[in-house]
């Protein structure tokens, strides 16, 4: 077993977790009285999970918080904080675009989860420090969080670019 790589994975892997958190957290907040919000905070609740069983994973190896990886964890946390400075067609307002592309985002980081996780799975018979996890669980937890993204996403895109010229709150079931 390549320990140092297995890390540096992990290490990643846990940096897009915590930007992924962050990203749901403010996702939710503009959606919060919609039903997207209900779908936001159920998804935040099981990434903190899947993140917490991630960092037990670098536990379980020998891993310890080290520098570089709360180098990059806070560069992955300060993207997601840079990434509200874009326009989105709305300069003071949280708007439809805002919308898509954080789902488009949050989709992305569903999908390097079912990928850590499948990983994760394959490894099962070549390291005994990982018994008792099941990665299959929350890879398929994460194929359903992009499936429940992929299909909000893509009513939110309809909003955005064929709903109408408003900014108000999505009036889709997204």
């Amino acid at each position: 077993m390549n320990e140092r790589r297995l890390r540096i994975y992990l290490d990643d892997h846990l940096a897009i977790m915590v930007a992924e958190v962050a990203l749901i957290g403010r996702c939710w907040w503009s959606n919060r009285r919609l039903p997207l919000g209900e779908f936001l905070k159920k998804l935040e609740n099981e990434v903190q999970t899947q993140k917490s069983i991630a960092q037990d994973v670098i536990h379980r190896m020998g891993g310890k918080s080290t520098v570089e990886a709360r180098v990059k964890q806070g560069a992955a946390w300060f993207a997601e904080k840079l990434g509200r400075f874009k326009l989105n067609d709305s300069l003071l307002a949280y708007s439809d675009l805002s919308r898509v592309l954080e789902l488009e985002t949050l989709s992305a980081a569903a999908q390097e989860r079912i990928a850590l996780w499948d990983n994760l799975d394959a490894l099962l018979n070549h390291e005994p420090r990982l018994e008792g996890i099941t990665f299959s669980h929350f890879r398929e937890q994460s194929k359903q969080h992009l499936e429940e993204l992929q299909s909000r996403r893509r009513f939110a895109a309809v909003e955005a670019f064929v709903g109408g010229e408003h900014s108000g709150p999505c009036s889709c079931d997204c």
